[in-house]
């Protein structure tokens, strides 16, 4: 009697359809999570990406962000030139600021960059406007001869203007974290242009 109860236990259908749901219900929502997780990580790519091009575009037509606002031992080296001799394609001139290592940058100058200019007839969007809560800290900046130009030039050196974040993880639950656990941050996204008219405009 026992053994036909038994069998008849083991060959009963009722209760699958739960057992199943209970099997696939957590997988499902798992597969949910990281896909809504993965979109959103690419979403802050796109943005970091937007917001170091915006970046560059706004450092070669502004005031240097070097502290004290100039070029330094750039612009020395193209003013103890004889006029109108061209530039050295090799010279290896670059002076750096911000990120984690190396001098700051001028603190007024970054902070102009980052928040942007929201006051006035000369309003433009700050990096913050397309990466929320990028701070100085994960800015580097780099000035560079590029060998355009010529030795006494009077707007000064000609630079290459280079731009990248440092160390910033990805923001999420899961991926993001398990990503920064290994080590596993967004890339510099180096974005590299031509200085045009560096002075103190707003």
């Amino acid at each position: 009697m026992n053994r036909a109860r038994k069998n008849g236990f083991l060959r009963s259908e009722s209760g699958g359809v739960l057992t199943e749901g209970l099997i696939v219900f957590p997988l499902m929502v798992l597969a949910v999570t990281v896909c809504v997780e993965f979109g959103y990580m690419m979403q802050q790519w796109n943005q970091a990406a937007k917001a170091m091009q915006l970046g560059v575009r706004k450092l070669i037509v502004s005031k240097p962000i070097l502290a004290g606002g100039t070029l330094g031992s750039i612009s020395t080296t193209v003013a103890n030139g004889t006029g109108g001799q061209l530039i050295n394609a090799n010279a290896n001139v670059k002076l750096s600021c911000g990120g984690s290592a190396g001098p700051a940058c001028d603190a007024t100058e970054i902070t102009r960059l980052i928040n942007g200019n929201i006051t006035g007839g000369n309003w433009w969007p700050g990096l913050n406007r397309f990466f929320p809560g990028i701070t100085a800290s994960q800015i580097r900046v780099t000035y560079e001869l590029s060998g355009l130009g010529y030795y006494g030039r009077p707007n000064g050196a000609v630079v290459t203007v280079r731009m990248d974040i440092q160390r910033t993880p990805f923001q999420g639950l899961f991926i993001a974290a398990m990503l920064d656990s290994a080590g596993i941050t967004f890339p510099p996204f180096t974005v590299t242009a031509t200085s045009e008219d560096l002075k103190n405009v707003p």
